[in-house]
């Protein structure tokens, strides 16, 4: 049939069957290439009197397709037959338009070869054509992707361009589809920058000619809309470098001082909220603040007093509807930690005044002053080396002073217990105006955190306060001076056995066993068995202590 007949009966009577379309061209259609701008559904009535090759050539060319992913192509293939032009495009209401300028390659194929077209996103609206290659020759398309649910997915979302319009307090946000679909929207809330977005209630956005709006939100970047379409979903947050306000915090004494930073007119509000409430949810009374100086940075302080230790603060811009929620939690860690610096700098201060004091008593009394041995030997061999050190000192001090130390004392320490043993033999020690005597042991377990019961009486002397006079010993095998923690630094040390004379004379030995060398304490025998004791276990500890 000539191409004028053609025309003439195309134009009077538009025919279709199902997935054949043809291009019936109009004055105001503008074509490119070979691509036709408007298309029209065709009826078979019109094609009754044609034979059977025209009425294909009427329905337009057979054609297959196979989708690979991998190479993000679709793989045509044309049967035998004259040569088509294949090309894939974006189907909207009257027309099929062209995919971006670097996938919009149409390609002439010859009947019974196959060809790829590349696609730049996997789409629902995404169809295949081909045609015959004379002027205004019937199209085939096809369009298979729109029950396809990989169409929905990070394609579709990646597709998509969205133009940031908001301003003041109005949210505003306008998507750019390649396909003839509305979306949803609505607004969520991030924690975080690698959180999830969570809803809001009552916060769905309005669409106007292609714009999302929302009124009465504060646009902070963690405010975001969430668009939806069917069971596939995308989050877009605003575009903004840096919110329009900020907050920090502060602590001073039992108050909490928060600091806001705001180049708008706004109302910030403040409650604290217990753990486990929820983002919403504070407790009463609600404080509240107000920047009214124009544009320009401006500093606002909200003092809030104290609730209790473990609670947070719940900040928000309250002048708006939909308003980003931060938690704040105060960390009085440092606070802790300069009540303990304070306590331990008195502590101090106090020791050195027991210290000069103590020093200062006169020699001589009603009786012998006791020694009280404190320890915290955490072996049997530590323990043998600790009784032997006390029959050394006993022995050495002479004039009948005792040595109170409670692996002697064992039957009352069970008994009564070993804190109130101590503060017995603390009483008595202060009440004669004794010595206690702190024997320190890195091998040992550490004051603040030892499990074995004997080092209670050692943890509970470095809190108790006044006390008598305190004088520290350890072995060298076992400790060294850097082992000594800094509080108790500043007490007379002596590192035993080497400096056992001066121990003696500090601890007043009778005039009678004072020595100022080895050669006079060794040359009595009863000493020197207990000294070569000491030493013999100090190795043995020593060696022990290495093991473990």
């Amino acid at each position: 049939m000539p191409v004028s007949t053609q025309r003439k009966l195309l134009s009077s009577r538009c025919l279709s069957e199902k997935d054949h379309h043809i291009s019936i061209p109009s004055p105001d259609t503008s074509h490119k290439g070979l691509r036709s701008k408007r298309m029209q559904p065709s009826d078979p009535e019109a094609v009754e009197g044609l034979s059977k090759p025209d009425a294909r050539r009427l329905g337009g060319p057979e054609f297959s397709f196979d989708l690979l992913p991998e190479a993000r192509a679709i793989q045509v293939t044309v049967p035998p037959g004259p040569e088509v032009s294949v090309r894939l495009c974006h189907q909207w209401a009257l027309e099929c338009e062209e995919l971006s300028h670097h996938f919009s390659a149409q390609k002439i194929v010859s009947g019974g070869h196959t060809v790829e077209l590349s696609y730049e996103f996997l789409l629902p609206c995404l169809c295949i054509e081909v045609s015959y290659l004379q002027e205004d020759g019937v199209r085939r398309k096809k369009c298979p992707f729109q029950s396809w649910p990989e169409a929905y997915g990070s394609d579709f979302w990646a597709s998509v361009t969205f133009t940031d319009y908001s301003q003041h307090s109005q949210m505003v946000m306008k998507p750019t589809l390649h396909c003839p679909l509305k979306l949803e929207a609505s607004l969520c809330q991030r924690q975080g920058w690698n959180t999830i977005c969570e809803d809001l209630p009552n916060a769905t956005a309005q669409e106007s000619e292609g714009q999302y709006v929302l009124e009465k939100v504060d646009l902070h970047p963690q405010l975001c809309f969430k668009f939806s379409f069917g069971n596939s979903s995308h989050v877009e947050c605003p575009r903004r470098t840096a919110p329009s306000w900020n907050v920090s915090m502060d602590t001073q004494a039992r108050q909490l001082i928060l600091h806001f930073s705001s180049r708008m007119h706004a109302t910030f509000s403040a409650a604290w909220s217990h753990p486990g409430l929820g983002q919403d949810s504070w407790v009463p009374p609600v404080y509240s603040v107000s920047q009214t100086q124009g544009s320009s940075p401006v500093t606002l302080d909200l003092i809030i007093p104290f609730l209790r230790p473990g609670d947070c603060v719940l900040v928000w811009r309250s002048d708006v509807q939909f308003a980003w929620k931060h938690l704040l939690c105060p960390d009085v860690s440092h606070r802790r930690l300069g009540l303990l610096i304070l306590a331990l700098l008195a502590f101090t201060t106090l020791l050195g005044v027991v210290m000069v004091l103590t020093r200062r008593r006169p020699l001589s009394g009603s009786g012998p002053a006791p020694v009280l041995l404190l320890h915290a030997a955490d072996s049997e061999a530590q323990r043998l080396l600790v009784g032997a050190l006390a029959e050394l000192l006993r022995v050495a001090l002479g004039g009948g002073r005792d040595v109170i130390v409670d692996l002697w004392d064992g039957t009352r320490v069970a008994r009564v217990g070993p804190l109130p043993w101590l503060w017995a033999a603390r009483a008595r020690v202060a009440r004669e105006r004794g010595t206690v005597l702190l024997l320190w042991s890195s091998a040992g377990p550490s004051p603040a955190g030892g499990r074995d019961p004997r080092a209670a009486p050692l943890r509970a002397l470095l809190r108790a306060a006044p006390r008598p006079l305190l004088l520290l010993a350890y072995f060298s095998r076992l400790c060294a001076k850097g082992d000594i923690p800094p509080p108790l630094r500043a007490l007379p040390r002596y590192r035993l056995l080497h400096d056992l004379p001066r121990l003696l004379r500090a601890l007043d030995a009778r005039p009678s066993t004072k020595v100022t060398g080895w050669g006079g304490l060794g040359a009595r025998s009863c000493l020197r068995g207990r000294l070569e004791l000491c030493r013999q276990l100090e190795r043995e500890a020593a060696k022990l202590a290495d093991q473990g």
